[in-house]
This record gives structure tokens, sequence and C-alpha cells, in this order.
């Protein structure tokens, strides 16, 4: 049984990295495009650079806990003053690389909505990330048809069971989706498929990002059902997780409450360290709110990596993922 269960955790493992990346605001405040489909931004009466100064501070804090946890950071800093949604990068930008199936880096530029936003896209961030073998995706040519799809915020990927899901919002199109999918699948030597719902919060209001209510870790997915107001989406998004028909590997379902959404506790992300260990790295605003038996569950099986951000979060309406 050991080795058996080595054996999964080594398979599973391979498609997490233990490398990522971040980028170190200068300017920070409450950003007027991105509010108004993004319940979890909090406009507050405080001077700007205040706010700025304490989100620096946080991100700075973040960093040097994930890095003292034995993973690898690369830091990029803020283009322009004037962008300060930029330390979301992974809204317009994700790497892949999954053995067996994705063997050259390849690297995908995403449509933001909001104009500030469309602005972040940062050449050398993607040189930097690209080699002679690697491929790329630009999809940010949508922008110009006012189509959207915000990377990472939008899409999560579970390499293992070959599935994007997606809550389709004003922040992720079906006809984006669809798309990207058919250029990402043209560099799989197995194909990904989407699975997608719409999801609400407590007063009924679309969640703009996928990943404040779901997440996929080595052995769980968290998720909040609770958000998917039609039966029959809740119905397939369960079997979608836990059939072992539909899934090489399938997976726990953790399921979150939305007061657990609201204290982020979707907002995570699985890596390892230098030991190949699973971590997950979360804000201790979502440490602090799971439900006791929730973040048992999460010990249990992985390294937790958390740190106070709580006014990028207030702010920025976003959180550690």
């Amino acid at each position: 049984i050991l080795t058996h269960l080595r054996s999964f955790e080594m398979e599973v493992n391979r498609f997490y990295t233990n490398h990522v990346m971040m980028v170190e605001p200068t300017k920070f405040f409450f950003n007027t495009e991105t509010a108004c489909d993004n319940e979890f931004m909090h406009n507050v009466e405080e001077d700007n650079e205040a706010i700025a100064n304490k989100a620096i501070q946080e991100h700075r804090d973040l960093r040097a806990k994930i890095e003292e946890a034995g993973i690898t950071v690369t830091k990029y800093e803020q283009m322009a003053d004037d962008l300060p949604d930029s330390l979301f990068p992974n809204n317009w930008f994700s790497t892949h690389k999954y053995p067996g199936n994705i063997d050259n880096r390849l690297v995908c530029v995403y449509p933001m909505k909001a104009p500030t936003r469309q602005r972040e896209v940062n050449p050398k961030i993607i040189e930097d990330f690209s080699d002679p073998e690697s491929h790329t995706i630009d999809l940010t040519g949508f922008c110009e048809k006012g189509q959207v799809l915000e990377g990472t915020g939008a899409l999560i990927f579970d390499p293992v069971n070959l599935k994007v899901y997606a809550n389709i919002s004003q922040r992720c199109e079906k006809d984006v989706l669809d798309h990207f999918l058919e250029q990402f699948n043209s560099k799989c030597q197995e194909p990904f498929r989407s699975v997608v719902f719409s999801s609400c919060t407590s007063s009924g209001t679309p969640i703009y990002h996928t990943n404040v209510m779901f997440s996929v870790l080595s052995e769980h997915i968290v998720v909040c059902l609770e958000s998917i107001p039609d039966e029959e989406e809740r119905k397939k998004v369960v079997e979608e997780i836990t059939s072992s028909e539909l899934n090489k590997y399938p997976k726990k379902l953790l399921e979150i409450s939305l007061d657990e959404v609201n204290n982020m506790c979707g907002n995570i992300i699985c890596v390892l360290n230098k030991d190949q260990e699973p971590c997950v790295i979360m804000a201790t605003t979502a440490y602090n709110g799971f439900k006791p038996e929730n973040l048992e569950e999460l010990k249990a099986h992985y390294k937790i990596i958390h740190s106070d951000v709580s006014t990028i979060e207030k702010i920025g309406g976003g959180s550690a993922r």
C-alpha cells in the first residue's frame, strides 16, 4: 500500500511547480474599473500612499514566507504606477509544462476586461519565461472585440485529469474559452476538456473569478458548491471531481461555504518545496476563516504557508492565489 501511495504521489506531484512568479506593487489603490463586477473589493478612506506602503510590505512578507518554505520565487515590479492590479499577474499570464503531455513550455497571454489591466502585459516577463523550444498562445487580440478570458483567475487546470474548470462570468466568456482550448489542445499530446458552470456570491452577484470559489490541489479539489445555484450544474461538478470513470486520479472533494469564500478560502494554490513536498499557499484570512475540520484536512496532507495580505484583499478584491 505504501509503495502504491508513493507512486500515486509522485505521479500527481510532477504536475505541480516549485517555482512561482510574483509582481511587487509600486503603487496600489482602489481600481474603479475593476470594482464594477468584483464584490470583494472595498474602497476605504485612507491615503493612497499609506495603502500602497501596506500592500508592498504584505507582498514582501508573503514572498519571504514562500522562499523560507523552500520554494523559488522570481520577482518583477509593477511597470507603471497607474496599474494597481499588477500584483495579480496570473490573470493575464500563465505557463504550462506537463511531462508526457506538454513537454515544451507553453506560455499563454490572456485578454483582460479593464483597460488598465490590459496594459499590465509585460513583454519582459513573456520573454524571460520563453525559450527556443517553447510555444506561445496570445489571446490579447480578443480585447479589441471586447471579449475576455482572465487567465488562471477564470480557468482552473487539473492537469492530471485533463480538465479545465471555469465559472462563466464577465471575466470568462465561453466563446473565448472554446477558442483557447482549441489552441491549447493543439500543443498537447492528450487533450483537455472544459467543465463549465455559473456561481454567485451570497448576495446573488455572479462571482467574477473561478479561483475565488474553486482550487485544484494535488489530492483535493476545494469548491463552494453552495455558490452554484443550478442543481444540475452542482451535481455535474461533484461527479467531475469524484467519479472514477471521469478521472484518472479522482480527487477528494473539500467543500467550503460561502462564508469561507468571503474569507478567501477558495483562493489558494498548491506548489512543491525543494523536497518535493506539496505545500498550500493561502492568506492568513483564509487560514483563520476555514472551518476547523477543513483546515485540519488540509494540514494532514499539505504544508501550509500563510501570510497577512488583508490590505491587498480589501482594496484589490483578490488574495494569495
